[in-house]
């Protein structure tokens, strides 16, 4: 079941990468773009937790956006340790956009499934999903 959830996951971002090309937006920078915008202020650490990746991707990613002027980056008043995240105005003008990109995959995807199948789906992807990031978890205490 896996092997085809990620090849799925990959047939997507191949989709998104040539659908949000022409915005200068590639692989997770679409998700990057919603959390930000749906979060402005969000700390770099905080945005790891949120779409489960390593902190170090999203330092390199946030750069990325940084560069092509969907985000900038200041200190924490509250820790300077910290930095806080927020969206520019090219970010919130393609944030649309995006959601668009993301529906209209969706439907592709979707399409000929009847709403209590979707519902279904996604009910046992979420349970998935959770008993992943519970094993992950699991882990990082053991550690």
């Amino acid at each position: 079941m896996m092997r085809l959830i990620n090849r799925t996951t990959r047939l997507g971002e191949m989709y998104r990468n040539e659908k949000m090309s022409k915005y200068g937006l590639k692989g997770m920078h679409h998700t990057y773009i919603l959390n930000i915008c749906n979060n402005p202020g969000v700390t770099q650490e905080q945005l790891a937790e949120i779409i489960f990746v390593n902190k170090s991707n999203v330092t390199r990613q946030i750069a990325n956006l940084e560069k092509e002027g969907y985000v900038t980056r200041s200190p924490d008043p509250k820790d300077g340790r910290k930095l806080l995240v927020h969206p520019t105005e090219k970010a919130r003008d393609v944030y649309p956009k995006v959601v668009e990109i993301l529906k209209e995959w969706n439907e592709i995807i979707m399409d000929g499934i009847s709403t209590e199948e979707k519902e279904h789906l996604e009910k046992d992807l979420l349970l998935v999903m959770q008993k992943a990031k519970t094993a992950v978890d699991q882990l990082e205490r053991i550690e």
